[in-house]
């Protein structure tokens, strides 16, 4: 690894390898360090949703992400109980199927071409930083001990995280669930739908093709509840998803089964100092929704241009800070709403029946399946937005047509920040800001984060506002 670089990212899960490719595209210097000493063939998540498709659009990612996996138009709940998902606002009105090994290998990909170095077999064993730079101890797969030094670290090595523990952070929450079977299978018998789901009580099942044969299994049943080491046999799963779908759909050849257990936690801090927690360091929740993977890519796409603006000297006060404040609100309704999902699922066979009648009445009105899509999918989520400013403040900006040719997604893959004007207007900016104007005439100047955000917006187009706003947001004016 090149000496003292400007980040230091521990872990090469999704969350690290999108934040490496972002710091990596903007001309920050950074390194990778993994403690496993080769990738993974296996796969944790295999959902990705609208909102982290749009992010990976918005890098030029998602259609190669795409032709892996098959895309869910509507996801069931409990029985009848369905979201949703075709009517999003969005160019990807769906959730995407696809094992994680296939995102992980588009943003390696992406981080190799842009000459980022990815050390694995390297252990973080501990940290200390000053007011110039942290420092990390690091034990090497030949068992030898060296230390990098960065002006800022970034952990992102998951449930267990070393950095987390370095930095003496608690991990307060709660284990949700327990003795989940966990398992690769192949099927004699395809199911009808792409994501295969049930609840029935004392039990619940899931089924997930990966696109090559091979089927993600999840079960669970509350008459056995063993650790985590316990043994796990095929019959045993062929036995809870035959109570819950009426059959296993000739289920055999398990490449691998383990049992597990879900916890739902989150970190109190995102930031201390020089160094940041992202991905599952931070927050960690059920597996309902699919929202964990999710997440922490849009925790590494809010916090990638605000650390590379901090790295190059250009940030705004508090700018960095701005990353805690937006994202951990994220990451704690996301754990609500992921286990409420789950809690659901776990009812007793009592009251199950009753909650999927309620359910199905609720859920079945167009205001809140809209709702419950918009959050699920991360479309709907939005920051914190001052008192008195624009209601387009905070929210995700549309994927809109721009005057010339091109969608505003595709402006935003040089990393900058777009001023989306009228247009028939001409607004003269640092070079550091690209300016577009939108196909469809509007009298409402936007400014878009480059994560996608917009940070300001004004109906009236002044030129002095539209200076104040990119001095305020980008710290580039005057510069």
């Amino acid at each position: 690894m090149q000496p003292d670089p400007e980040v230091l990212i521990v872990g090469a899960g999704p969350t690290g390898l999108l934040l490496a490719g972002d710091l990596a595209a903007a001309g920050v210097g950074v390194g990778v360090l993994e403690r496993r000493d080769r990738e993974s063939n296996l796969t944790r998540a295999f959902a990705v949703h609208a909102r982290t498709l749009e992010v990976l659009d918005s890098r030029g990612l998602a259609d190669e992400l795409i032709t892996t996996g098959r895309r869910v138009r509507s996801i069931r709940l409990l029985g009848r109980v369905s979201v949703d998902l075709g009517r999003l606002p969005s160019r990807f009105p769906y959730a995407l199927i696809t094992p994680q090994y296939q995102t992980e290998r588009v943003l390696t990909q992406r981080v190799h071409k842009l000459g980022v170095e990815i050390v694995r077999g390297a252990q973080v064993v501990g940290l200390t930083q000053d007011a110039d730079g942290v420092d990390v101890r690091i034990l090497g797969a030949d068992g030898s001990t060296r230390s990098r030094r960065a002006s800022y670290v970034v952990g992102t090595d998951g449930v267990g995280s070393a950095v987390r523990a370095a930095l003496g952070l608690p991990f307060p929450g709660r284990s949700a669930v327990r003795s989940v079977m966990l398992g690769d299978v192949r099927l004699a018998d395809e199911p009808t739908d792409v994501l295969t789901l049930n609840a029935a009580g004392d039990a619940f099942g899931f089924l997930v093709p990966f696109g090559d044969g091979w089927y993600r299994v999840i079960a669970w049943d509350r008459r056995t509840q063993l650790p985590d080491d316990a043994p796990l046999s095929l019959d045993d799963v062929r036995t809870v998803l035959r109570r819950v779908f009426g059959t296993d759909h000739g289920m055999h050849d398990a490449r691998w089964l383990s049992r597990f257990h879900s916890d739902e936690r989150q970190v109190p801090r995102y930031r201390v100092g020089r160094v940041l927690l992202a991905g599952d360091a931070a927050h960690v929740h059920s597996p309902a929704g699919g929202q964990g993977m999710n997440t922490g890519l849009q925790d590494a796409a809010n916090l990638g241009w605000k650390l590379a603006a901090t790295v190059h000297g250009r940030a705004p006060a508090g700018l960095l800070d701005t990353y805690h404040d937006e994202r951990h609100p994220v990451g704690r309704m996301v754990l609500r709403t992921s286990g409420g999902l789950l809690r659901l699922a776990m009812l007793g066979p009592r009251l199950l029946p009753a909650a999927r009648a309620v359910a199905s009445v609720v859920v079945g009105l167009p205001p809140v399946n809209r709702r419950i899509a918009g959050s699920v999918s991360g479309i709907a989520i939005a920051y914190p937005r001052p008192r008195g400013a624009h209601g387009l403040v905070g929210r995700r900006a549309a994927d809109v047509p721009l005057a010339g040719g091109g969608r505003l997604y595709e402006a935003l893959r040089d990393g900058r920040f777009l001023l989306v004007t009228p247009a028939t207007v001409d607004i003269g900016v640092p070079p550091a800001v690209a300016v577009v104007a939108a196909a469809r005439r509007s009298r409402t100047t936007v400014l878009v984060r480059p994560d996608g955000y917009v940070a300001w917006a004004d109906d009236d187009t002044d030129p002095t506002a539209v200076r104040h706003a990119l001095d305020l947001h980008t710290g580039i004016v005057g510069r």
